[in-house]
């Protein structure tokens, strides 16, 4: 029997589907990828599949969408879908995965931001020939 995956019941499920669909294709370079093959990939690798979420989110947040946004997205990724629907994982653990999966990219997201700004910064002092305080 192969793995397939649960159908969101409401239409914001299925967006959210949607949009993990499509910020997956992006991050893996696929875009002929259909959600149950991904599903089936992904689910029952915990390790690839945290590492798909985590690209995922970083992407999602470079596209715009707020961690809040992001984090509903990820709710509708393999890992998810997997745990809660086969192997009957508590939600609120898993929510709580969702929170810091989505916390720790904006972590890095802010990093990167400020090692950016930091280094323009350096090379405008640099062609200036000033420092500025």
């Amino acid at each position: 029997m192969t793995l397939q995956p649960k159908e969101p019941e409401k239409e914001a499920g299925q967006k959210a589907r949607q949009a993990y669909l499509a910020l997956a294709q992006q991050v893996i370079g696929d875009s002929s990828l259909d959600y149950t093959t991904l599903y089936q990939r992904f689910a029952q690798n915990d390790w690839a599949a945290i590492k798909l979420d985590d690209a995922v989110a970083a992407a999602a947040l470079r596209q715009g969408l707020s961690p809040k946004e992001t984090a509903t997205v990820l709710h509708q990724g393999p890992y998810m879908q997997y745990q809660v629907h086969q192997q009957q994982a508590p939600i609120p653990a898993m929510r709580q995965y969702i929170k810091a999966t989505v916390m720790q990219a904006v972590q890095r997201r802010v990093k990167t931001w400020t090692a950016q700004t930091k280094f323009q910064e350096q090379s405008t002092q640099r062609k200036t020939g000033f420092e500025m305080e």
